[in-house]
């Protein structure tokens, strides 16, 4: 029987980069979506990555104190990866849509 907390943890941390990939790809794509119309996914991202973070770091956490060996452990750290990841490209989305917001407003 797998660790649940680890599925979890891989499941938002895939989500949050599909969220990121997603605004990306449709303001990209899509004439009707631009910019400022894929903004509410970067807090999303952020929300997702944390989860998987947070969820990853108690698995961790958890077979530490555990006495026996405890299954998941390599789930949970392709899942702290790819949360991190997450974190970083989610992060590094907020700050340029900040920065894009400035320079829009100040050359206006």
């Amino acid at each position: 029987m797998g660790n649940s907390k680890a599925a979890w943890a891989l499941i938002t941390a895939l989500l949050a980069l599909a969220v990121l990939v997603g605004a990306a790809a449709a303001a990209r794509l899509m004439s009707e979506v631009g910019l400022i119309e894929a903004v509410p996914a970067v807090p999303l991202a952020l929300v997702l990555a944390l989860v998987s973070v947070l969820l990853a770091r108690r698995v961790r956490f958890d077979q530490q104190r555990a006495l026996a060996r405890m299954p998941g452990a390599g789930l949970a750290a392709v899942a702290r990866g790819l949360g991190t990841l997450a974190l970083i490209v989610a992060v590094t989305a907020a700050l340029s849509l900040a920065v894009f917001a400035v320079l829009s407003l100040a050359l206006n």
